[in-house]
Order: structure tokens, then C-alpha cells, then sequence
């Protein structure tokens, strides 16, 4: 009776976590106030376009460093650079530098805004796309975190 107790318990748990941790398939429109969700799946931000307060395309998301605690994503490496994907390089970003935009006009996708020129971007701190960093490592996060101080959605 308790081994089939604990399996109930768990499952209820783990239910609860998933739903508190699982990204929904697309926006969706919340119903108090009618007003979009900012919940994507992961494969919907990974290759999503970046572009500068500019307006210029500053590259695209090529993947995400979620903390495995909070479930929280704590960088996006933003490929930015090269020529047809020669001489690329990944640049972890703060995911709270970026802002989400739904766009209109001509530009009418869905982005992310990074407030950073590309001279900036050139020399922030890269890495090759073979070549991760150690993202555990709290010295990589604190030279990481430490450029993009300034940086303001």
C-alpha cells in the first residue's frame, strides 16, 4: 500500500514539475487577459533571427543553456559572423539582454532584439562552434554576465 502511496505521489509530483517546465508548441493566448503568452518551445527560439535595435540581422539562436535547478534559460549562443557558415562564432548572451518581437509591417516575424551594434558583438566574447566553454564554470559566467552588463533590453 505504500510502494503503490510513494508511485502516486511521484507521478503527481513529477506531473507538476513537467507542467511547470514544459515550453507550450507555439504563443498562445492566455485567457484572464486575452494577451500573448511568452511560452515557445525550445526548437522555436533555437534558429530564431536576432537583430539589433538597428533593425540589422545580427545572426540567429543555434542553442540554449538552461540552468537545470531553476529550469530557467540563463544563456542563448547566438551564431553571428562568417560566410555561409564558415568563420562562424557562438557568442553566449544573457538571456535577459534579449526582448521577444512579434514584428509587422515588411518585417512581420517573429524576432529577438539584442540593444548591441554589430562592433560590439565582434568583440564580445566568442567561442567556436566545436569549442564550448565549460558554462558551468562561475569564472566563464562572471566575464560573460560582466560584458553584457550594460546591455538593456
Amino acid at each position: 500500500m505504500h510502494t503503490a502511496l510513494g508511485r502516486i505521489a511521484l507521478t503527481v509530483a513529477a506531473a507538476g514539475w513537467l507542467a511547470a517546465n514544459t515550453v507550450a508548441a507555439d504563443p498562445v493566448t492566455s485567457s484572464s487577459a486575452n494577451a500573448p503568452s511568452r511560452h515557445f518551445r525550445a526548437s522555436k527560439i533555437e534558429s530564431m533571427k536576432v537583430r539589433n535595435t538597428a533593425g540589422e540581422d545580427i545572426g540567429k539562436i543555434k542553442d540554449l543553456v538552461i540552468d537545470f535547478n531553476s529550469g530557467k534559460i540563463q544563456y542563448a549562443a547566438l551564431d553571428f559572423g562568417g560566410l555561409f557558415g564558415v568563420g562562424d562564432k557562438l557568442f553566449a548572451v544573457p538571456w535577459n539582454s534579449f526582448t521577444c518581437v512579434e514584428g509587422s509591417g515588411v518585417r512581420a516575424d517573429r524576432h529577438l532584439v539584442l540593444n548591441i551594434s554589430k562592433e560590439q558583438l565582434k568583440n564580445a566574447p566568442g567561442f567556436g562552434k566545436n569549442h564550448w566553454p565549460d558554462v558551468a564554470n562561475p569564472n566563464w559566467a562572471k566575464e560573460v554576465d560582466k560584458y553584457y552588463e550594460h546591455i538593456k533590453p
